[in-house]
């Protein structure tokens, strides 16, 4: 029951949203009524007011990127849905991601635009100094990236489609 009223909200939020602010929003509200037209596994619960809807596999259609909570084991996470097949990708949430269950660190969660560049931070390994950009590693963002980090540091990491799987990617 808990499950319907927050998606009820959520349809309803996005749905005001965009009578407000117009085209863009629409573009939201077509990801958003998709993923409430989905059956979210028993196991997870949408984090309210965490969730961003963008096109992230680059196939022009609004896809949706929410935090999750694993009700099992409360692991935090990043659930993906996309528009074209209604596929979910978890990452987090109990499932290993860079040696990672858990992403309960997650204070920044936002967009990175489509045709970004993304390079590797250099460290140095004696002092934990940031030296500058590892431009040898350097991809372009075939789709909006997800970026999540910690307030006050460096440290964090992107999601991103590499034009067949989404990946994650470890950002010093």
């Amino acid at each position: 029951m808990k499950r319907i009223i927050l998606l009820i909200i959520l349809i309803i939020n996005f749905h005001c949203f965009s009578q407000i602010n117009g085209e863009k929003d629409d573009f939201k509200f077509v990801a958003t009524k998709k993923f409430v037209e989905l059956k979210l596994p028993d196991s997870l619960e949408v984090i309210p007011n965490k969730n961003l809807i963008e096109d992230f596999n680059g196939d022009l259609k609004p896809d949706l990127a929410t935090l999750v909570k694993n009700k099992r084991n409360s692991k935090i996470g990043v659930l993906i849905v996309n528009h074209y097949n209604n596929k979910m990708f978890v990452f987090g949430a109990g499932k290993e991601v860079d040696n990672m269950t858990d992403l309960n660190w997650i204070e920044i969660f936002k967009t990175i635009p489509k045709g970004e560049i993304v390079s590797a931070t250099l460290v140095d390994q004696e002092t934990g100094d940031i030296i500058g950009q590892d431009e040898s590693k350097n991809f372009k963002l075939i789709g909006n990236g997800i970026y999540m980090g910690v307030e006050e540091s460096h440290g964090g990491g992107i999601i991103f489609w590499n034009g067949k799987e989404y990946q994650w990617y470890h950002i010093e």
